[in-house]
């Protein structure tokens, strides 16, 4: 993979931010949730501010697919592929944006920054540094991440879970994704034994 390449991913990492400090917002009934024991990811939906290419469209999604399945596996639920039939039907969503602050004008210019455009030349072979800091100051990356859970014969929504964070790099953004995984899948009774 090219600097550009990683570049790029590096970036959509950011925007995924996952959402561990903030709150999780769930709806359905765990009363009425069926006990069940497998699951399949049914669908995948992911939303990014800017085009990417189908490499890091499918990195970002491996990375959160893989988050979230580990979660749902710590709590004893099994994953099926292909044609086995599943208990539920799994929906994983992440929604990407960047933001900038409101404020004053004053509060908004500082915020304008040099842009080193040398990270998009992967000829150099060097990690570039950005002009003035280690990141671009008062942009917020920020994004959501949604987990589903349907009934396989109806499509319905059984339960759902959603939250909104943000992170400062592609490191904490995953690190982030698998603690909110975790964190909503916690919500749910263990696996039927």
């Amino acid at each position: 993979m090219t600097n550009k390449s990683l570049w790029k991913v590096f970036v959509l990492l950011l925007l995924l931010a996952g959402c561990a400090t903030d709150p999780i917002e769930t709806a359905g009934n765990l009363a009425t949730l069926p006990a069940f024991k497998t699951f399949k990811v049914q669908e995948e939906r992911y939303v990014f501010p800017e085009q990417i290419t189908k490499e890091q469209r499918d990195r970002v999604s491996t990375e959160l697919r893989k988050a979230a399945v580990a979660a749902l596996e710590e709590r004893g639920y099994r994953e099926v592929l292909g044609n086995e039939h599943a208990d539920v039907l799994v929906v994983l969503g992440a929604i990407s944006r960047t933001s900038v602050p409101t404020g004053g004008e004053e509060e908004t210019n500082k915020h304008i920054n040099q842009v080193d455009t040398s990270v998009f030349d992967a000829s150099t072979g060097e990690t570039p540094t950005a002009v003035g800091g280690d990141h671009i100051t008062g942009f917020s990356r920020e994004g959501d991440l949604i987990l589903y859970l349907l009934d396989p014969a109806t499509r319905h929504s059984l339960w759902r879970a959603s939250a909104s964070g943000s992170a400062s790099s592609s490191g904490e953004a995953l690190q982030k994704a698998r603690s909110t995984y975790r964190a909503m899948v916690r919500k749910l009774p263990k696996a039927a034994a």
